[in-house]
C-alpha cells in the first residue's frame, strides 16, 4: 500500500511540475574571442597557415573572421627559417619542411596574446603492400597484405586508408548500349574508401563499428589505425579489405586504388583521432533522413594551440599503387 502511495505521488509530483513548465529565451554566454590558427606539416608541401577568430557561442554562420596583420615566425629546431607572408586569405611560406626536424610557430596579433604551438615531422614510413585473392573477406573477395617495418626507438602511430581513381567509359555508348572505350568517351571520377574490414587484432578499436575480432572481421570507418606502443616486433604484418579490394578492370569501367599510409606524429594523431570520433557522430552521418542522435558520445577536437585553438601538427606518408594479385602465390 505505501508503495502504490509512493508511485502516485511520484507521477503527481512529475505532473505538476510538466504544467508550470515555461519556455525562456536564455541567451547564450558571448565568452571570449579567440584566435584559430591551422597548419598541417608535410615534407612534399609548402607551409600554409590559417588564421581567423571565433564566432560567437549560438552563432549560425560559417564565415570565420580572417586575421591579415599577423606577424608570423617559423623556427625549425630553434633556427627562425621564415615569417611567412599573408597571400588570399592564408599566409603562405615557401619552404618544404623536412622530416624528422622539429618546428615551432610564434604569432603575433595586436591586442591579443602571442599563440605559440610545435611539433616534429616523423619519418616516412617503411611499408610494402600487395593484393591477394582471399575467401575469408566474404563479398570483397580479395585482401591487402600489409609489411611494415616499425622503428622502435620511436612511438609511432600509423593510419591507413584507399584512394581510388575511378574511370567510366559510358559517356559515350554504342547502338547496343555498351561503353565506347576511347579517351574522348572517357569519364574519371576519384574518391576516398571509408569503409574497411580486417580480421586482424592490430588494429585501434576505436573506430570499429562492428568489432567481430572474437568470430570474424572487424569493420572500420574512415581509417584503421595501428599503434606501436603495445607491439615488441620491429616487423607488423596484417590484412585489411575494402570493397574497392580486388577490382581494377573490367569491360565497362577501370579501377585503380591506392593505399595511404600516414605516420603521424603525437599531435597530428590525436587530432585525427578526434576528427574521426566527430564525423562518426555527426547526426547526418550514414544516416537517410538526417535524425538525432541523442546519445551521440561529445566530441572536441583535439588543439594543441597555446593562448589559443586550432592545430598545428606534422605527418609523412607513402603511397603506394594497388594492382590485383601481385602477392607471390
Amino acid at each position: 500500500m505505501l508503495r502504490d502511495f509512493g508511485h502516485k505521488l511520484f507521477f503527481t509530483m512529475v505532473y505538476i511540475a510538466a504544467s508550470c513548465t515555461q519556455e525562456l529565451d536564455m541567451p547564450f554566454p558571448q565568452g571570449k574571442e579567440q584566435l584559430v590558427l591551422n597548419s598541417i606539416l608535410h615534407p612534399d608541401s609548402t607551409i600554409k597557415i590559417s588564421l581567423t577568430k571565433t564566432l560567437p557561442l549560438g552563432s549560425t554562420g560559417t564565415d570565420f573572421p580572417v586575421v591579415d596583420n599577423a606577424e608570423i615566425r617559423l623556427y625549425e629546431d630553434e633556427v627562425l627559417v621564415g615569417m611567412p607572408a599573408y597571400q588570399d586569405s592564408i599566409y603562405i611560406l615557401d619552404y618544404l619542411p623536412k622530416a624528422g626536424k622539429e618546428y615551432r610557430i610564434e604569432v603575433d596579433v595586436p591586442g591579443y596574446t602571442m599563440l605559440q604551438a610545435n611539433d616534429r615531422i616523423p619519418k616516412p614510413p617503411v611499408v610494402s603492400a600487395c593484393v591477394k585473392p582471399d575467401k575469408q573477406y566474404k563479398y570483397y573477395g580479395a585482401s591487402i597484405d600489409i609489411s611494415l617495418e616499425d622503428d622502435k626507438s620511436v612511438n609511432n602511430v600509423y593510419w591507413f586508408n584507399i584512394d581510388y581513381d575511378f574511370i567510366n567509359y559510358f559517356s559515350c555508348e554504342r547502338n547496343d548500349g555498351g561503353p565506347i572505350k576511347t579517351e574522348a568517351c572517357r569519364k574519371a571520377e576519384n574518391g576516398t574508401e571509408v569503409y574497411y574490414k580486417s580480421y586482424s587484432s592490430l588494429p585501434d578499436r576505436f573506430n570499429a563499428f562492428i568489432d567481430n575480432t572474437s568470430n570474424g572481421a572487424s569493420q572500420y570507418d574512415f581509417f584503421i589505425r595501428i599503434s606501436d606502443q603495445t607491439l615488441e616486433e620491429e616487423q607488423i604484418n596484417f590484412n585489411i579489405a575494402s570493397n574497392m579490394t580486388g577490382l581494377s578492370t573490367s569491360l565497362d569501367f577501370e579501377i585503380y586504388n591506392y593505399l595511404n599510409i600516414i605516420s603521424a606524429s603525437r599531435h597530428y594523431d590525436r587530432f585525427l583521432k578526434s576528427s574521426v570520433i566527430y564525423a562518426q557522430n555527426r547526426a547526418d552521418y550514414d544516416d537517410d533522413d538526417g535524425g538525432f542522435r541523442p546519445f551521440s558520445e561529445t566530441t572536441q577536437t583535439y588543439s594543441n594551440v597555446e593562448n589559443g585553438t586550432g592545430i598545428f601538427a606534422a605527418y609523412n606518408s607513402v603511397t603506394i599503387p594497388l594492382i590485383d594479385y601481385p602477392c607471390e602465390q
